[in-house]
């Protein structure tokens, strides 16, 4: 199973990042290293999430322990009243090598979880791939419409560019067309329930990279496929954008 990222973090500033980029790819305002004022004092949390949803905030708190030994329910308990004081929804400690027994008797009956590295990428995996797959569709599929020459509006607009852009136009579409055949929703989520087709997920991407991709891009995760589509994508639709003179197609 492919995982949303494939190496490990080097170091405690580079899972902070992961942890963080997790939450921003699921559509969260991140901060990472956030200094917070609460009644007591001034806090220092590793990666402060809140949700963009403006009908019901949600805040997430996550504390990155890259050490070699594991933690000790000490550090449960202090984060049990980090969480408190601020107000968060949830926390998570994220540790590279597991807890004390005594740290999950800490966190039990709380809104504290404790995960390693790998367990956050499962635990939240088909989350993320709802959002990200709903962003790449939303930035490729009007690529698509772009690159597709049978698209009426982009016929009735081409022949308003002078022949010198109309060859240039013809270029973006051989470059694009392709590509774009990722953005298409169908391909990721079943037609008649909408939902991820999760068990064959990376079998999807698997075709498409080798069908549709340049052969010197390599995709060993899921961040890596969709990071790519989606900086393609946007790359394209800026390039026809900038070729018309204006936007025709909305993001």
């Amino acid at each position: 199973m492919l995982k949303i990222f494939d190496k490990e973090p080097v170091n405690w500033q580079d899972l902070q990042i992961k942890v963080g980029k997790i939450f921003s790819d699921m559509n969260y305002l991140v901060e990472v290293e956030k200094n917070i004022q609460t009644v007591r004092e001034d806090i220092n949390v590793d990666v402060y999430a809140e949700s963009s949803s403006s009908f019901a905030k949600e805040i997430v708190i996550a504390e990155c322990k890259n050490w070699n030994t594991s933690v000790p329910k000490t550090i449960v308990h202090s984060f049990r009243t980090v969480i408190s004081d601020i107000g968060a929804n949830t926390g998570y400690i994220i540790s590279k090598s597991g807890f004390q027994n005594g740290a999950y008797t800490a966190a039990k009956n709380s809104n504290i979880y404790l995960m390693n590295y790998d367990e956050l990428q499962s635990n939240f995996r088909e989350r993320w791939l709802e959002a990200m797959v709903f962003k790449m569709h939303t930035i490729g599929y009007p690529l698509k419409k772009y690159a597709d020459g049978m698209e009426n509006f982009v016929i009735e607009e081409s022949e308003l560019l002078s022949s010198e852009k109309y060859n240039q136009f013809k270029k973006l579409s051989q470059k694009y067309d392709r590509i774009s055949m990722c953005s298409i929703i169908t391909m990721y989520k079943n037609p008649l329930t909408g939902k991820l087709e999760l068990n064959y997920i990376d079998d999807i991407i698997e075709r498409n990279v080798k069908n549709y991709f340049p052969k010197n891009i390599k995709v060993n995760c899921l961040s890596d496929y969709f990071d790519y589509l989606i900086t393609t994508f946007s790359k394209g639709v800026d390039e026809f954008d900038n070729l018309f003179g204006k936007k025709l197609r909305k993001r």
